[in-house]
């Protein structure tokens, strides 16, 4: 039982989107060789087979489902829970972007992470991209790894507005004027019902807010959670740096990592990387750049530096040999990698002492 718990929840811990009061400034990186696994996507033309008429001129009009899932930009959303361990939970938006109506959420409920991307308009939104066990942060605003989209809430906001979901659940509008109390406040809100075999799901969506309640119920039992707080304040992640000594080990350091809402990652972890440890240079001088990071559908983080990364080392081969792990260990201990592959201009890294041939990967010991 505790485990079908731990898999709904994880389900349906997707929260709010926001209608994007400012671009994303730059893209994060651009993904050479399609090497993440999700498939770039135009639109969301969603699948799902609706069982509502046609949405009317007028009802566009009338109606906005964007006002419900508002600008959640540096806005930290944290629920309470009851009834499972797993129900209490925070999220947060990575990024997002007005052009294409799409935000990158994250949410932590003690057990994992999970990030989503989700497109939204005036008449529905619906999740594009989920993956589970996600604790580093690329962004995926312009991938899409689910087939059929998942239509969380779809115009016209009334009673009655209902459609199926392609895993044959059934969602649908059961009230539209719901009052619900939370520690945060007082709310008028949209109900949203979703059946299935297991049991029963009852999302609370109010204007400006966005979710405010969650209840599952099952075989008389029930978990629910609540919006407790918002806060505007950055992410924070650990992000571990491993530098060489004197005596040719590698030394464990723990920093923290702050993101704002669109922060690009790999200029995060070049900050890092530059830092001084105990007096001495850090894994990357501080003329060095690094050009791209991600972690790939095969599970290698690429990450490409600028020609400083040979020129400005001053290192024997023995010392570069440890410089270049460290910084295999600590990427890869961010994304949770066994291998990086590691190039200098989009070349394999060729310096005087050391020579990766094309495709070689550094292998991550920490």
């Amino acid at each position: 039982m505790k485990k079908m718990i731990v898999v709904v929840l994880l389900l349906f811990q997707m929260t709010i989107l926001m209608s994007c009061r400012e671009k994303a400034g730059e893209k994060e990186n651009t993904l050479p060789q399609g090497e993440l696994s999700e498939t770039a996507t135009p639109s969301v033309a969603a699948k799902e087979t609706a069982v509502t008429s046609d949405i009317s001129n007028e009802d566009v009009k009338k109606e906005n489902v964007l006002e419900y899932f508002p600008d959640r930009e540096n806005k930290q959303y944290f629920y309470e829970g009851k009834g499972s361990e797993y129900a209490a939970f925070w999220s947060y938006a990575d990024y997002q972007d007005r052009d294409s109506g799409r935000i990158q959420l994250r949410t932590d409920n003690g057990g994992t992470q999970t990030v989503q991307v989700m497109e939204g308009n005036s008449t529905s939104l619906s999740v594009i991209v989920s993956k589970e066990e996600c604790y580093y942060r690329d962004n995926l605003l312009n991938y899409n790894s689910v087939e059929e989209p998942e239509i969380l809430l779809k115009a016209p906001l009334e009673k009655g507005t209902e459609w199926t979901l392609s895993d044959g659940r059934k969602r649908y509008i059961s009230d539209v004027e719901k009052e619900i109390k939370t520690p945060s406040g007082d709310y008028k809100t949209i109900e949203v019902t979703t059946e299935e075999k297991e049991g029963q799901t009852r999302d609370y969506y109010a204007k400006e807010v966005g979710l405010v309640k969650r209840e599952y119920s099952t075989d008389g039992l029930t978990v629910t959670s609540l919006l407790k707080e918002i806060k505007e304040t950055p992410l924070v992640q650990s992000f571990t740096l491993y530098y060489p000594n004197e005596d040719e080990k590698l030394l464990e350091e723990v920093k923290d990592l702050k993101f704002n809402t669109n922060d690009i990652t790999r200029f995060k972890v070049q900050e890092l990387l530059r830092e001084k440890h105990e007096g001495n240079q850090g894994l990357i001088s501080v003329g060095t750049n690094l050009n791209s990071l991600y972690k790939g559908s095969d599970g290698i983080v690429y990450a490409d530096f600028s020609k400083e990364l040979i020129n400005e080392m001053n290192a024997g081969a023995g010392f570069e040999q440890l410089i270049l792990q460290g910084v295999a260990d600590s990427l890869g201990r961010y994304y949770d990698a066994k291998e990086v592959y590691l190039t200098v201009e989009q070349k394999s890294y060729e310096s005087g002492h050391i020579l990766l041939k094309k495709g070689e990967t550094l292998k991550v010991s920490k």
